[in-house]
């Protein structure tokens, strides 16, 4: 039996900015994890998961790229048909801009190539995971696969630069989820009417830009107060260019009110999760559950 893990991502800075080839910043988040065990069985390859148990050829049409990404990782490995019971246990909300899928593809990979004991590069492991994720996401910016399966924070340009970043910050980030699903495609759409028709989109979109490079400057330099700032001025950004949400809203300001340095959302918009910065935990436990009692349905608390 094989046990493999990769984490959730959030997006620290850079939502929609990053879309213009601005850069954007995502963090590894270690608490939050999915897991993938992997068994000998007699004959074909079952699976089971929160959203399906059963044999793979069964698999529903929604979880194509699962399916895909199995039996093309079993072929580079020279074992098609091959019995075997995949076990998929994920701590990640799905559509919460929290990287769930790549971070299933990414444990998926990791659990096969371990199982018949192949030694498996960072490269060959993107390469393989982006299969998946181009079926679920059709042109996948690579974000999610490379911050699932990192342990540093990222620095990501659609460029293609994708790089360590390094990070000297005493501070903890609290999560919560809204409960309400984020609409990428949406509020991507929503972006980019508000740059071709307004008057503000393409400042809006340069200024998030330049707060992710004072970010980076933040994170290296352990200037918390900076960080929250930023973060603040982010999420006003966004919001005027029309993708937060008001249950959104409602959770930042009762993060403000409990201590936060600075919150905004995280990931697409719409729905989904805040981030909200503090300089100690016990301030972290407190927005916490100032957060559950205002209507998160969840919260997770990392150390940055």
């Amino acid at each position: 039996m094989i046990y493999k893990t990769s984490n959730a991502k959030i997006i620290l800075m850079g939502e929609h900015s990053v879309v213009y080839n601005q850069p954007a910043i995502a963090l590894p988040i270690s608490n939050i994890k999915t897991g993938v065990t992997i068994q000998d069985i007699q004959g074909g390859i079952q699976i089971r998961s929160r959203y399906f148990n059963g044999f793979l050829e069964d698999i529903h049409s929604n979880l194509l790229g699962i399916k895909t990404l199995i039996k093309q990782t079993l072929t580079v490995l020279g074992q098609p048909n091959t019995g075997l019971l995949i076990t998929i246990e994920s701590e990640i909300p799905s559509e919460r801009g929290m990287g769930s899928s790549a971070a299933t593809a990414v444990a998926l990979v990791r659990a096969l190539f371990a199982f018949f004991d192949r030694p498996l590069s960072r490269n060959t492991l993107l390469k393989m995971v982006d299969i998946s994720e181009k079926i679920i996401h059709g042109n996948p910016s690579g974000l999610d696969s490379a911050t699932a399966s990192s342990n540093t924070p990222i620095w990501f340009k659609r460029d293609g630069t994708i790089k360590a970043l390094p990070i000297n910050v005493n501070a903890y980030l609290v999560i919560g989820d809204s409960g309400i699903k984020g609409k990428t495609s949406e509020a991507v759409e929503i972006v980019k009417n508000k740059i071709q028709f307004g008057t503000d989109g393409g400042l809006l979109i340069k200024n998030l830009g330049k707060l992710t490079s004072q970010t980076a400057v933040a994170l290296r330099e352990n200037d918390v107060s900076s960080l929250g700032a930023a973060m603040n001025e982010a999420h006003q950004n966004l919001r005027q260019l029309g993708v937060s949400h008001p249950a959104v809203e409602k959770l930042i300001q009762i993060a403000n009110a409990s201590g936060a340095l600075g919150s905004k959302l995280t990931g697409g918009g719409l729905g989904g999760c805040i981030i909200a910065l503090t300089a100690d935990e016990s301030t972290a436990k407190q927005v916490s559950q100032n957060l559950i009692d205002g209507g998160a349905t969840a919260t997770w608390i990392e150390k940055l």
